[in-house]
């Protein structure tokens, strides 16, 4: 029987992301989006006020924003999804492993594989031996 103490080769642990990084951190559609309908709600009320015909101005009224936003003022805007894409590149670049090359990865990604292999090969060969020991030819004696 195997002893207690003796240590068998564990697979190594995931590494939990930082509490402060998470999808939202990441996602800058949902404020870019919001920001492009106001762009275009300041358009659209633009080409109303400079349209000669007003019987035109009601179909181009619908539904969007609160705020329609100015092309000049963009820029003020959108610094919040500046400064989040800042934050998550910060964050992403101070993870396990960020530094490595990808001739690196796809070496551990050989040498993982081939463990695979190695491992496969063993379990067929307990296969092979437990049948062996069904079938009568190898018996364990008591």
């Amino acid at each position: 029987m195997a002893d207690a103490t003796t240590k068998t080769a564990s697979p190594p642990t995931l590494t939990l992301l930082p509490p402060s990084f998470s999808p939202d951190s990441l996602d800058v559609l949902t404020s870019l989006a919001h920001d492009l309908a106001r762009v275009r709600a300041g358009l659209l009320l633009q080409a109303a006020a400079s349209d000669p015909n007003p019987s035109s101005q009601s179909h181009q009224q619908q539904p969007g924003p609160a705020q329609p936003l100015a092309i000049k003022d963009v820029p003020g805007a959108t610094d919040a999804i500046k400064h989040k894409l800042q934050r998550a590149r910060a964050v992403v670049k101070g993870l396990p492993d960020m530094g490595r090359g990808l001739d690196e990865q796809e070496r551990e990604v050989r040498e993982l594989e081939e463990r695979i292999e190695r491992q496969r090969g063993v379990l067929l060969g307990l296969r092979e031996r437990g049948e062996r020991r069904g079938d009568g030819e190898e018996k364990m004696e008591m």
